[in-house]
């Protein structure tokens, strides 16, 4: 699954920075290992949809699909544009002036082919956000670094970080030296010929010439549950790009059925985060944690995804209590 949207590097983020068997030290050169490492999907709700009608048409299980986890994910551009402003201004990082006016010239908008205005919009809020990163607003900035993505905030394709390690805020341009290296760049099998001059983390060319993006994936999820496969949807509470207000609204537009009221889940002792478990589908946010969800809270990912994969609720504070002792 590409994590940071069309147009940028799963390799870069999601394999280097995230949930990679290995990461990329601050020389740009040399790896370490990432002990909190785990697999994952490609654009997980239409692969799943494939699949599920697949298997349909064939009348038989051809693939065994049972169930998918996604987080922090573009799932409808309505009503995740409501909670990126929501989020935005009930974090104290836009004007009311400008809270108003996203609502009014974006909430109606795609939210990768967006008008003038709201591109306008967009920017003044950018410039309002300061120098802050989006994908994570409570960890240090990178300083120094040269901008290579759009000043508009719906096109921010940067993510920070460091796992494992002291915390390091430019985990970006260590990747960018590292993958334009000409060993590095021989060992991925990339064809001189058709390299860029330089590799970056993101294509602006790729994300601005993407046409076939969906408004929205809320028609299959609905499919998808109604075909009992399994759903997890996470979200960092953290990230302002596509926040937990986006993904909460979005939930809530499915119009399921509680069967497990809202809680706090337990990671060491402390509040992990919330979850909530709805027929077909359960909702995890990670308490502290960006939009790369591994990233910031590696063991909090872990517990995450060992639930999934068990069919296990989150854990509570007395089966945390249990296994400690």
């Amino acid at each position: 699954m590409n994590l940071i949207g069309p147009g940028c590097s799963s390799i870069a983020y999601g394999e280097a920075e995230e949930i990679g068997p290995f990461h990329i030290r601050p020389d740009g050169k040399t790896l370490y290992v990432n002990p909190h490492s785990w697999n994952q999907g490609h654009y997980v709700p239409q692969l799943s949809q494939a699949i599920v009608r697949y298997n349909k048409k064939v009348g038989k299980k051809a693939i065994n699909l049972k169930g998918y986890m996604v987080g922090n994910a573009l799932t409808d551009d309505y009503h995740d544009h409501l909670g990126i402003f929501q989020f935005m201004w009930s974090s104290g990082l836009i004007s009311d002036q400008t809270y108003h006016k996203l609502n009014d010239l974006c909430s109606n908008q795609s939210l990768i082919h967006s008008s003038k205005a709201c591109d306008d919009i967009l920017e003044i809020a950018s410039i309002e956000l300061g120098n802050i990163d989006p994908y994570s607003i409570f960890t240090p900035s990178c300083t120094g670094a040269s901008a290579t993505q759009s000043k508009q905030l719906q096109k921010r394709m940067r993510v920070i970080g460091h796992i494992n390690q002291e915390y390091d805020p430019c985990t970006e341009k260590h990747s960018v030296v590292y993958f334009n290296q000409p060993e590095v760049q021989k060992a991925l099998h990339v064809s001189p010929m058709s390299a860029p001059a330089k590799w970056d983390t993101c294509s602006e060319v790729i994300s601005t010439n993407w046409q076939d993006s969906p408004r929205t994936v809320l028609d299959i999820y609905h499919e998808l549950i109604h075909a009992g496969i399994r759903i997890w949807i996470f979200s960092g509470t953290t990230d302002a790009v596509i926040p937990v207000t986006s993904t909460r609204y979005s939930i809530d537009a499915l119009n399921l059925t509680t069967v497990k009221p809202w809680r706090a889940w337990y990671q060491d002792g402390q509040v992990g985060g919330w979850t909530e478990e709805y027929a077909g589908l359960t909702f995890v946010s990670v308490r502290g944690a960006g939009h790369e969800v591994p990233l910031h809270r590696p063991k909090h990912a872990l517990t995450l995804i060992k639930s999934f994969l068990k069919g296990s609720s989150m854990p509570t504070e007395n089966s945390q209590l249990h296994s400690a002792i």
